[in-house]
């Protein structure tokens, strides 16, 4: 809910009925974590559990989402940010005890990205002119299903502890009309209702700083009895955004996980550039001395794709990007150069001599970063893959997909089943780990340096992984997100002929190296 927006009020319970009002303690129960029931099917008589929670959430988008916290942050950056106060969200309501889980979710054609985001909860799109007769929708659609509680929430509150979520069904079972979590900017993050009341919110102003007073009025106007719940507050803007951080720093680990590691990550990466960054005066200048990372992106092909691409890594961290062009016949070089990019040309077909190119133009990078150029994994996300090896916890990152984020049919079947097949072999050849060969990558060049990397076309990225664990490196995953291409078709898994070559190749070096035999 874009802000349901707040005003300060007490950790106290407060009931508002029919002209009269009254202080009252309405301590929150602290609720035990517990898997969430099944879906609920219109064909069975009556719901499973007795409540419903129904989160409000938007497919993030750059541009779209958390637009006020750009700045400090860029588009994809607050985008990236959004996602993971989500999947926390998610995460919070699964823990909720006897609640059915639903997210209404816009915009209309975001279906498929929520499904495959949370396949445990039930999606509805919302419907409605504006934000309050949206809520009004999703609030009776509910009720009118048979559930007997229904509460909806926004997801701007990762922090926010089960527990209110749980005291919201509570003072509606002990015979509150409405439940109220207000925040602190004057509106709130949570409504319950019993029964519909379409006057709560189809008559109420969103967004402005009395949302909260506005509602208890008219709650009392109708007669119906109000409990407050704790105030929480909703994380929009840079001031929030800062209690937000120093809230993760004192809280314990498991609390917004998502959003905590991409934020750490983000944070991490900029204090390790400028711990590393010293001056040392020469005779004619300073020089600047700091961990240098280059993201290397090979492309064929990829107009429409790129340009963007480029601005969005640039935007992201403070890196230096090289496209190494393998012989592109559209514009891709042209829009490489007009994001940002260095572009490389390397004619010799074979995703190998792209990136080896691109590793020759990076100089004395000390890190190295590759990322395809379809526009398939997230920029925003490239912090996070550099955190380990910033922090000296890694030699070689990859990123996982299985363990972040798979779009509905971003994956082929065939694909997806190759790459667990592949590394299920690595994992018991090399006694590795792995959920996933992670094209979207980090290494520690002087690494790179020692592998002799031989093969120049799909099994380039294989070899990486096998002779870095020959060689005890420090290897670990870290969750990313995986989208359909924005434009073009895939070289590998877009075409039979890509698919059965990049399996030929993947498996030939995974045993190849195994058994210790040299490239002939």
């Amino acid at each position: 809910m874009e802000a349901i927006s707040r005003t300060p009020t007490s950790r106290s319970g407060f009931e508002a009925s029919a002209g009269r009002s009254r202080l009252q303690e309405k301590p929150a129960k602290a609720s035990n974590p517990e898997d969430c029931l099944d879906v609920y099917s219109p064909s069975k008589p009556r719901p499973r559990a007795a409540n419903a929670l129904i989160v409000v959430a938007k497919r993030p988008a750059p541009g779209q989402t958390k637009t006020r916290l750009s700045p400090p942050l860029s588009p994809e950056q607050a985008a990236a940010l959004y996602e993971c106060f989500l999947r926390d969200t998610l995460d919070l309501i699964r823990q909720t005890p006897d609640v059915q889980s639903v997210i209404a979710y816009l915009p209309a054609d975001a279906q498929a990205y929520f499904a495959s985001l949370a396949p445990d909860f039930e999606c509805l799109l919302q419907e409605g002119p504006d934000l309050g007769a949206r809520l009004d929708h999703a609030l009776t659609r509910y009720l009118a299903l048979g559930y007997e509680r229904v509460a909806i929430m926004n997801s701007d509150g990762p922090t926010l502890p089960v527990a209110c979520l749980a005291a919201a069904f509570d003072a509606l079972r002990d015979g509150a009309d409405v439940a109220l979590g207000p925040a602190d900017d004057g509106g709130y993050y949570l409504i319950g209702l019993k029964r519909p009341a379409p006057r709560l919110l189809r008559k109420v102003r969103m967004s402005t700083p009395h949302v909260a007073a506005d509602t208890l009025a008219l709650a009392a106007a109708e007669g119906l009895t109000v409990a407050l719940l704790p105030t929480w507050y909703d994380v929009d803007d840079s001031a929030s955004l800062a209690r937000l951080e120093a809230e993760l720093a004192a809280a314990p680990p498991e609390v917004a996980p998502h959003t905590r590691a991409l934020l750490g990550a983000w944070r991490m990466s900029e204090s390790a550039n400028e711990r590393m960054s010293e001056s040392t005066n020469h005779a004619t200048r300073n020089t600047q001395y700091a961990i240098r990372t280059t993201v290397i992106i090979p492309a064929l092909n990829e107009a429409g794709n790129i340009g963007r691409l480029v601005a969005e890594v640039l935007a992201t961290a403070a890196v230096d990007v090289i496209v190494a062009d393998n012989g592109s016949t559209d514009a891709t070089a042209a829009e490489a150069r007009a994001g940002g990019a260095t572009v490389v040309a390397e004619p010799r077909r074979g995703y190998g001599y792209a990136c080896a190119a691109g590793v020759a133009a990076a100089g004395d990078a000390d890190i190295l970063a590759f990322l395809d150029g379809d526009y398939s994994f997230l920029p925003a996300e490239l912090p996070r893959l550099l955190a380990p090896i910033l922090a000296g916890e890694a030699d070689l990152v990859l990123g996982s997909r299985p363990a972040g984020h798979i779009a509905r049919g971003a994956m082929p079947p065939h694909q997806r089943f190759g790459n667990w097949l592949v590394a299920r072999l690595m994992n018991r050849l090399y006694g590795l780990t792995l959920t996933d060969l992670g094209p979207y990558r980090a290494i520690r060049r002087s690494l790179l340096a020692q592998l002799d990397m031989q093969e120049m076309t799909y099994g380039w990225p294989t070899e990486m992984i096998v002779k870095a664990a020959r060689q005890g490196a420090r290897i670990v995953e870290v969750p990313v997100s995986y989208h359909s291409r924005r434009a073009g078709r895939s070289k590998v898994s877009g075409t039979v002929r890509g698919t059965l070559l990049a399996a030929r190749y993947i498996l030939g070096v995974t045993l190849r190296y195994a058994w210790g035999a040299r490239r002939g």
